[in-house]
């Protein structure tokens, strides 16, 4: 076992889009940084086996009361398993917590070119969804996309969530590229274990590393570990505080047969409604891959499984819905998640307008199925005003996070692109305080 030392300006623990992004913007304003990665730097990515080498507890991870979390574990952290649906965080983070990203996202918006996908590349599925959400009132509309649609390929078969297998899904690894080219350096298979603090104020990490521990001396910190992992390093730092009460975006997906193409033949999360964020119901066109259908139909619906025989031509759309903060992550990443009566009627409610929707889209009524409730991405776990302030530093001078665990309260809406506004911000203050 060998102890290994490093010396730099900042250190970053996670590779998702807000550590890539605050590693990318500080590299390239000339700061010596180390991004450290739990996980590979796989690159072979794009079909189940390798979803299962980098999908946490190979996507068995469950909370307490039973809730499936599918987490990434890789370079990139979640935008290797996102739907690349790129949303404005809404105006609430701005006027109820002082956090302004506004320049940040118009900025992120452009540099990306992220614009809806056209009809030919959303395909047959996703429009035929729109249509008919939209003959029922319920508002359906394209959705801007971190997806390029001149590589876009329809013949993926709903394996978007594995890994994007041709590279027109925008994931954090750009942003990894740019901090290296600019002189950063990442550090996968590194799993941070705590923060070191001295005379009060963080002065670098501590992190296992295969055949043995590294001690990373920062003057400044940003845990990016995700809203499950960075509560754990914070609580193991010190910070009691972190993972008390959290937002987890509890879904479920209803699928069905129809006689026109599937789901799976088109780019996830193309088309959609936000008509009900007051009531916090996200409704989009998505689809399990085929592996995880089997096992979600298993588990919840064994009697639809012969249905798998028509996956072509299911039609899917995922229901997803904003949940009160609820439940602890422990420093040694046990998950209690309960929902809340108000959190299932609005998986039903949600749950009843897509099966509506899919029926209107051509879908057999028999062969409707709702699956079971999953958590999308777990956030609020070092949120602003009780963990960070409103530059997401913590009580620990020099010590910042940089990810979903910030999030006050849940979005009701994806949350890449709010993070990569966060994570743009938090550089730019960290630049100005050197100044």
């Amino acid at each position: 076992m060998s102890n290994i030392t490093r010396q730099v300006d900042v250190a970053v623990a996670g590779s998702g889009p807000g550590g890539a992004t605050v590693a990318r913007q500080l590299a390239r304003a000339g700061k010596s940084v180390l991004l450290l990665e739990k996980g590979r730097d796989l690159q072979w990515i794009g079909n189940h086996f390798s979803g299962l080498l980098f999908a946490d507890k190979m996507g068995m991870n469950w909370t307490k009361e039973g809730l499936n979390i599918v987490r990434a574990i890789i370079t990139g952290g979640s935008t290797i398993m996102y739907c690349g649906a790129a949303t404005p965080p809404p105006p609430e983070l701005r006027t109820k917590y002082g956090v302004d990203t506004d320049k940040y996202i118009e900025q992120t918006i452009k540099e990306l070119n992220l614009e809806p996908l056209p009809d030919e590349v959303i395909g047959q599925s996703g429009l035929r969804i729109m249509e008919a959400g939209n003959e029922l009132g319920y508002g359906f509309e394209k959705l801007r996309k971190f997806i390029n649609p001149d590589t876009c390929r329809s013949t993926c078969g709903g394996t978007c969530m594995l890994g994007c297998p041709v590279g027109s899904k925008w994931t954090a690894r750009e942003y990894i590229k740019d901090m290296q080219d600019a002189g950063g350096e990442l550090l996968p298979r590194a799993d941070v274990q705590q923060v070191l603090i001295e005379d009060g104020a963080a002065a670098g990490l501590t992190a296992r590393i295969p055949g043995g521990t590294l001690t990373v001396k920062a003057d400044t910190v940003i845990i990016s570990a995700g809203g499950i992992g960075t509560p754990m390093i914070l609580q193991k730092s010190g910070l009691d505080e972190a993972g008390k009460g959290f937002f987890i975006d509890p879904l479920v997906f209803v699928t069905g047969v129809s006689r026109h193409k599937g789901t799976c033949q088109g780019p996830p999360m193309a088309v959609g409604t936000y008509k009900f964020n007051e009531e916090g119901i996200l409704l989009s066109d998505l689809i399990d891959p085929w592996g995880m259908w089997l096992i979600m139909a298993a588990v919840k619906n064994p009697a639809k499984l012969p249905n798998f025989f028509s996956y072509k031509r299911h039609m899917g759309l995922m229901v997803k819905v904003g949940d009160e903060r609820k439940g602890t992550i422990s420093a040694d990443g046990k998950i209690s998640k309960p929902l809340t009566e108000r959190d299932n009627e609005r998986l039903r409610r949600g749950a009843d307008m897509a099966r509506e929707v899919l029926i209107k889209a051509g879908c057999r009524p028999s062969s409707i199925m709702t699956g079971p409730v999953r958590g999308a991405h777990p956030g609020s776990t070092a949120r602003i005003g009780e963990v960070v302030d409103a530059n997401l530093q913590t009580r620990i001078k020099n010590l910042y996070v940089s990810d979903a665990s910030v999030l006050p309260e849940a979005l009701d809406r994806p949350v890449v692109l709010t993070l990569i506004g966060l994570a743009k911000r938090l550089a730019d203050h960290l630049l100005a305080e050197v100044e």
